[in-house]
């Protein structure tokens, strides 16, 4: 494997890591074997939990597998800027830990602005990110291209840099903490698609799944962009849109920077990093309309081109080498949804990442674990109670790539 390839899940493969029989009950069920699943998790059976983990395909073949698989904590809102810090605290702990590499690589994060408005929110946030700890770095315009040599930066304004950003492994991260929580007592069930959710007198008293079903006071849906449907089995209306993102590989090419870190331009969206002998490039498509849709639309990859050779001139040299399409699940603010169901006791979510499931899934795991277990969260996780969008209140995040 080349310098700087993180193993990716195989869609359709199975873990090995995987039950195949039913339990009668469960102390916790936790719907979706995405990396938040999973991270969930191995945080309850470290505490002595036995926690269910039912996946409807195979552990990570959603949008975990098809992540670009960036670390960060340069965002605009103080909760997610401290459960990106305790994220990449965790990724740095977990050979020690919990006895599995998660490919944590601290290249870096350049953030790139090139309008004099989205230069002032970018002061505004690294002020931030600094007063809670992080050292982000506010940089010019040839500070900027320092770090990428041959990046046009004629149109930058401003830019931030946080050194301690950067990639982990999605199949590392996943599987690593599927394997942990096994080894402390959890269930795994592959191929176990929710059908129904049990309740009496507006309390969770089990789930029905194809295989069987399985008793237990506590669901949490950690199912991604399927969690609307899932609580819809039992009359929720979960607030988050599938949203479909391209990501694409290059080949080596003539004049491709070296060790250069992950590179996003804010108004664009495009970003671009190391990834194997060439670089991992996406961007936005403004115009996608939300839905399931996985299927690669190669009609996105010429505006990206046109972008991304025009920041990157070398770039042009490079051919695509392979492609694919997976899901953002957003909501209104851009803003998880974790936390509990009022109207029925014993039901929780855990979805609506917005993009920034994989990065968060550490923090949020260990956060959620605690509150589940009543003890204090290492962060707060209260601002993405479910219930703010019904009560009025929300803060939007605006730093979405």
């Amino acid at each position: 494997m080349g310098s700087g390839q993180r193993s990716r899940i195989e869609v359709g493969a199975s873990t090995g890591l995987v039950s195949t029989e039913l339990p009668a009950a469960a102390d916790v069920v936790i719907v979706g074997g995405g990396v938040i699943g999973c991270a969930l998790a191995y945080y309850l059976a470290r505490e002595g939990l036995r926690p269910l983990v039912l996946e409807r395909d195979r552990l990570g073949s959603g949008s975990t597998g098809r992540c670009a698989g960036g670390v960060r904590q340069q965002f605009s809102t103080e909760v997610n800027v401290r459960l990106g810090q305790r994220s990449i605290a965790i990724l740095r702990d977990l050979p020690v830990e919990a006895g599995f590499d998660p490919a944590y690589r601290p290249i870096g994060y350049l953030l790139l602005s090139t309008t004099d408005a989205r230069s002032q929110a970018l002061r505004t946030e690294v002020a931030l990110q600094r007063r809670l700890g992080v050292n982000t770095e506010l940089l010019d315009k040839c500070a900027a291209a320092e770090l990428v040599p041959g990046m046009s930066v004629e149109d930058v304004v401003a830019a931030s840099y946080c050194r301690s950003d950067g990639l982990a492994g999605p199949s590392e991260l996943t599987i690593g903490y599927a394997s942990a929580a096994r080894r402390l007592g959890a269930v795994i069930v592959e191929d176990a698609e929710v059908t129904g959710i049990q309740t009496l007198r507006e309390s969770v008293v089990g789930i029905d799944c194809r295989g069987g079903s399985v008793s237990s006071e506590l669901v949490v849906i950690c199912a991604g962009p399927q969690a609307h449907s899932v609580g819809r089995m039992v009359g929720v209306d979960v607030p988050i849109r599938p949203v479909r993102h391209h990501v694409w590989v290059t080949s080596s090419f003539e004049g491709q920077p070296g060790n250069i870190p992950v590179t996003v331009d804010l108004v664009t969206t495009l970003y671009f990093h190391p990834e194997g002998p060439g670089l991992m490039v996406g961007m936005s498509n403004p115009s996608e309309p939300e839905g399931e849709n996985l299927s690669v639309d190669w009609s996105s990859l010429p505006p990206l081109i046109e972008e991304a050779t025009r920041r990157l001139p070398a770039l042009g040299q490079a051919s695509v080498v392979t492609g694919w399409a997976g899901l953002y699940e957003m909501t209104p603010d851009n803003q998880p949804l974790v936390g509990p169901i009022t109207d029925i006791h014993g039901l929780w979510l855990a979805c609506g990442f917005s993009g920034h499931g994989f990065m968060m899934a550490p923090g949020v795991g260990e956060s959620l674990a605690c509150v589940l277990l009543g003890a204090p969260p290492v962060v707060n996780l209260s601002s993405f109670s479910p219930s703010r969008f019904r009560e009025g209140w929300m803060e939007t995040e605006t730093v979405v790539i």
